[in-house]
């Protein structure tokens, strides 16, 4: 709060925490804000005035991204002008993916053999199902990349979906299965 020459006085700036999803960080969003702003009378004396702000999230908004709202803090005082609103993205953890950037990571379940004969699979992503080929020879923990399948990025384009590939026994095997891998262990 800086005084001018006539006593204006710049309205108070707010900071808001805004938790958001990350199907939320990949369509955009918006927010309603309930917000708890102070206001001064003619006679100069401090008021709490509830305030209503909305605000647009956009498409591709990471964590720890500061959004700015110019004018929608507290009002001014003699001419000065009002505040800024500053929004800090967070983001919510998400059951299927881990963020980084505007990159994303999903733990794969493949079978052994699928990983050492190859497959296709299909694989969650935030537009819809697609399929992924599995290369044969793949091993666990190698990172299977879909370009352009993670968060929107600011200027265009997006970025990555990263498949980790974890190796995992079926609950049930087939009888065929069980044949089939009791013949490789002989």
């Amino acid at each position: 709060e800086r005084h001018g020459a006539a006593g204006a006085m710049r309205g108070r700036d707010y900071e808001v925490a805004v938790p958001i999803t990350v199907e939320e960080s990949f369509r955009g969003t918006e927010v309603s804000l309930d917000l708890a702003t102070t206001e001064f009378d003619e006679h100069g004396m401090p008021h709490r005035v509830p305030r209503s702000v909305k605000a647009r999230i956009p498409k591709g908004a990471t964590e720890g991204q500061v959004l700015r709202l110019p004018g929608q803090g507290g009002k001014g005082v003699h001419g000065g002008r009002d505040g800024d609103v500053y929004l800090n993205i967070a983001l919510r953890p998400h059951r299927l993916y881990r963020v980084s950037g505007h990159d994303l990571f999903l733990d794969l379940p493949v079978t052994p053999w699928e990983a050492a004969l190859g497959a296709s699979v299909a694989i969650p992503t935030l537009a819809g199902a697609v399929n992924l080929k599995v290369p044969a020879g793949t091993r666990g923990g190698q990172q299977l990349r879909l370009a352009g399948r993670g968060l929107p990025l600011p200027k265009g384009g997006a970025g990555d979906l990263y498949a980790i590939v974890q190796l995992v026994m079926p609950p049930e095997p087939t009888e065929r299965e069980r044949a089939l891998l009791k013949e490789l262990a002989t």
